[in-house]
């Protein structure tokens, strides 16, 4: 692409990095009032583009970010290598894909605290890694770096901050991965012979950073700026501080909340590189950041002496003047440099605020279903000074092509001050119009990356595709340029408790499938049938016959088709099936399909909804399927069995599937229970943070393991053993001991141990097939009274001998394991769980006897 395409192309990316994330929008209609307006106004007649880089989601420095925009008047952006997809979640059960989402959510929660965009490249989060060699054998190294080179030529920062330094100081290798990539993106992103096919296919130009700096808050010694977090953003009320704190407790999924401290804050960097060769006295030192050179002096001039009257007006929102100014700048900053659409943007948002047009764009469904019809209001409200006139288009993939788009009754129309128009407007929804799952998720995995072959060069690196449904409103008035709004369309509706909700219009089938459990494991020779429910979900206005199927291998009973009918949007109807595994079933893994078939079509379209309070929902595509893996596997004898679920845990249903008979309780409801009745108590990963009861159970817990009693805790972090509630001394180091290679060498140590030799006879294969790592918070160091059996090493690492720990302790067992048991009992892999009933049948012998 060259030429006028490739400035298309340039544009097309430029707009997309302007557009508002959609998330921003699941709230009532508000021009953002003083503080929206004195932001935009703080960003005009200077151009400052500020670009932090790192690995992951909760990696930024949000009170740089804060001050960048709020009180340097600067663009600032934040590129994450990848969306946490391997992180643990203290909220719910995401793990993977559907943390990703919820992190990328978190993400966009946070930008619009801080005022930052934010940027992803392909690379999916594999997990912890130990070095930059292991990193960079998940990840294809020029893969990565390209998408950082594409993100610096877009966002054209004159600053790069990297958050990491590129070292083996940084631990993570992902960390170090990104510290490498910011180095390395700074040095090749101007030159025209790396990555080229940037420009011939997406029409982005070579562009030179000029300065590189390195936060140095992870190495103060290494300090050459300090900038003063600590200053009050008046507009906000609140310090840069605190509002980087709200911004970084927005992370909650990873346990990061702050506090707001108050009082002065500074903020480190460290120089790497200075292309301008002024130094460190300052963050922009060396870099015109003045509109000198892409204005002529005139306009220039023009645009400081209207700047300077904006900021002197006492009352801004109120008469016609600020907003005449406004548009009288606009036109000043006309012309084509990257640098002057950022000035016209800042421009025209500020108008907009000053303005006080409020655009709704109301769906009244949630569910746009391919093939029927969506109805869509349309209402502006004029609050301003300033008579306009108005017109409006449908835009977005739902929206009809041509003048078919153009809203009947919003065409430029008169919208004197204080009045409200309203218009309807109904849309066919096309046929073939795809599910509204996120584009990096269209595709499998290719490796250690998103696959983003198909997705247009403006969407790459974003953190979601645009709205399905949008209005775009033109308004005008009788002198300067137009100002344009544009809102996405959502679902209004009221909850009698907490008022109004927002939800975003999205684009599914007319039937959508939930199977549960996504895998099973089947006790070789179990000739139980096992259960497998279907949920149906119905998104049509329609009524709607349909079959619906489980379909098995051959030779396999073929559980009957169940016939149902679903009339109304949103109804659910749940299927339950049983599954016989054939006594004779080789052991192995086997995916089976679940379809619905309804007038001709078929659906076997599944998704997840992953929502929380503080971000905007996603659609997680899972699946049609259930996957049976077969295996030998043998459950120890147990009158009873309690589990206590902890976080992003689950190892319940797993076990379930898999014919273990357990009760799924919590700490509160065992405060008062009779213990005596259960013989075995799982504490789920992390459930002494999660489930706050827990910490007042556990010296009942460590009466009743006296009594006779066989406790099994999976792994806990700091605060399991700052409480003291192991029986025996044992400490987690910082940072904790764990073993992230998922093939990972493992030794017996004890072959003699009932871990290792039943009931099922634990061998090298059972070591096959684990996901993303081993084991995790290992301690280090404990109390001789444990008994341990394995030991197993990274490559190249020291031996981690504390995995499982087990002690006698009174007549009964105290277990503590740090294998990575809520990873592999979700995913099916039978050495896992061969392994985990062992460890549920140890019965560590008294004290004295070897």
């Amino acid at each position: 692409m060259r030429g006028a395409a490739g400035r298309f192309g340039l544009l097309s990316l430029l707009l997309a990095l302007l557009a508002p994330p959609l998330a921003a929008q699941l709230a009532p209609p508000a021009t953002g009032g003083i503080a929206a307006y004195e932001r935009a106004l703080r960003a005009l007649g200077q151009h400052k583009r500020v670009l932090l880089i790192a690995a992951h989601p909760d990696d930024e420095d949000t009170e740089l970010l804060a001050w960048l925009t709020r009180v340097a008047g600067a663009e600032a952006a934040y590129l994450s290598l990848n969306r946490g997809e391997g992180g643990q979640n203290l909220l719910g059960p995401e793990l993977g894909v559907g943390l990703g989402l919820l992190r990328s959510e978190e993400l966009l929660a946070a930008r619009r605290l801080d005022g930052a965009r934010q940027f992803f490249t392909r690379a999916f989060d594999t997990g912890f890694s130990k070095s930059l060699d292991d990193t960079w054998r998940q990840w294809p190294r020029d893969s990565v770096l390209k998408d950082v080179v594409r993100v610096v030529r877009a966002f054209r920062p004159q600053v790069v901050v990297a958050i990491f330094s590129g070292t083996p100081r940084d631990g993570h290798g992902q960390h170090q991965a990104a510290g490498w990539a910011a180095r390395e993106a700074f040095a090749i992103a101007g030159d025209a012979t790396r990555f080229p096919e940037l420009q011939a296919e997406e029409g982005l130009r070579p562009w030179r950073p000029s300065r590189l700096f390195r936060s140095a808050r992870f190495d103060t010694a290494a300090t050459a700026l300090v900038l003063e977090g600590g200053v009050l953003d008046r507009a906000e009320g609140q310090s840069i501080r605190q509002v980087a704190m709200r911004s970084r407790s927005l992370h909650r999924s990873q346990d990061m909340g702050n506090l707001q401290a108050i009082g002065p804050s500074p903020i480190r960097l460290a120089l790497v590189e200075d292309r301008t060769g002024a130094g460190t006295a300052g963050l922009f030192a060396g870099v015109d950041t003045t509109l000198a050179g892409l204005l002529p002096d005139a306009r220039r001039r023009a645009v400081v002496a209207r700047l300077d009257t904006l900021r002197a007006l006492a009352r801004p929102l109120e008469g016609a003047r600020a907003g005449d100014l406004l548009a009288r700048l606009a036109a000043d900053l006309a012309g084509d440099d990257p640098a002057l659409a950022d000035q016209r943007r800042q421009a025209a948002r500020a108008r907009e605020v000053q303005r006080g047009v409020l655009l709704d764009v109301r769906a009244d469904r949630e569910t746009a279903v391919p093939g029927e019809s969506l109805s869509v209001a349309v209402e502006l409200w004029n609050a301003g000074p300033v008579a306009l006139r108005a017109s409006a288009r449908l835009t977005g993939a739902l929206a009809p092509a041509g003048d078919a788009a153009l809203v009947p009754g919003l065409q430029d129309v008169p919208l004197a001050p204080g009045e409200r128009r309203l218009a309807t407007v109904a849309l066919a929804v096309p046929a073939d119009a795809p599910p509204s799952v996120p584009y990096f998720l269209r595709r499998p995995l290719a490796g250690g990356l998103y696959d983003w072959t198909g997705v247009p060069p403006a969407l790459r690196g974003q953190p979601f595709e645009p709205a399905p449904l949008a209005a775009a409103v033109t308004l005008r008035e009788a002198s300067g340029p137009a100002l344009e709004l544009r809102r996405d369309a959502t679902l209004r509706g009221n909850d009698q408790a907490s008022g109004e909700f927002r939800r975003p219009l999205r684009v599914l089938p007319r039937l959508t499938l939930l199977v549960e459990p996504p895998v099973v494991l089947h006790r070789a020779g179990e000739a139980a049938p096992q259960p497998v429910t279907v949920t149906v979900v119905h998104h049509a206005a329609t009524a709607t016959d349909a079959e619906v199927r489980v379909e098995v291998p051959r030779g396999w009973p073929v559980p009957p088709p169940r016939r149902v009918r679903l009339a109304a949007p949103g109804e659910r109807r749940v299927l339950r099936f049983e599954v016989t595994v054939p006594t004779g079933a080789a052991d192995g893994r086997l995916v089976l399909p679940v379809t619905a078939e309804a007038g001709g079509a078929r659906f076997d379209v599944s998704v997840a909804v992953v929502d929380y309070p503080h971000i905007g929902p996603r659609l997680q595509p899972l699946p049609g399927a259930t996957t049976f893996v077969v295996a030998p596997l043998a459950w120890p004898a147990a009158r009873a069995v309690a589990y206590l679920r902890g976080a992003s845990d689950r190892v319940p249903e797993a076990l379930l599937a898999a014919g273990l008979p357990l009760e799924v309780t919590s700490a509160e409801r065992l405060l008062d229970a009779d213990l005596g009745r259960y013989d075995l108590i799982i504490v789920g990963p992390r459930a002494y943070e999660t489930d706050a009861a827990l910490a007042s159970l556990n010296p009942r817990l460590l009466d009743w393991v006296r009594a006779g009693g066989r406790l099994v805790v999976q792994y806990q972090q700091y605060q399991f053993v700052r409480g003291g509630f192991a029986p025996f001394p044992l400490q987690i180091a910082v940072p904790h001991d764990r073993v992230t290679e998922e093939d990972a060498a493992v030794t017996v140590t004890d072959p003699a141990s009932p871990l290792v030799t039943g009931p099922n006879p634990i061998g090298a294969a059972d070591w096959a097939g684990w996901v993303q790592e081993r084991a995790l918070y290992v301690p280090r160091t404990f109390d001789t009274a444990y008994r341990t059996a394995l030991e197993l090493h990274d490559t190249g690492g020291a031996p981690v001998p504390g995995a499982v720990l087990s002690a006698r302790v009174g007549a009964g067992t105290w277990t503590y394991t740090g294998l990575a048991f809520f990873r592999q009992l979700p995913a099916g892999v039978p050495g896992a769980f061969r392994l985990f009933a062992n460890l549920l049948g140890l019965q560590a012998p008294p004290a004295g006897v070897p």
